[in-house]
């Protein structure tokens, strides 16, 4: 498991969209500011599964993708 990855149970999304949208230049409205929140928290959790699993050492990523 990656020690800086974020913990979907823990993780506010909505603090951290409040925080981060004024140093992006951002002005959200309330209710856009709630949906982008939303939208990251699903992004977190869906993401999490994916994180936890481990690489070996020797693994790289594909430096192009070309389907």
């Amino acid at each position: 498991m990656l020690a800086a990855m974020i913990d979907p149970k823990a993780f506010d999304s909505h603090a951290y969209v409040a925080a981060v949208a004024p140093m992006l230049g951002l002005a959200l409205t309330p209710e856009r500011a709630a949906a982008v929140a939303d939208a990251l928290a699903l992004v977190v959790r869906v993401a999490a599964p994916a994180l936890e699993y481990a690489l070996p050492e020797h693994e790289e990523p594909a430096p192009v993708f070309v389907p």
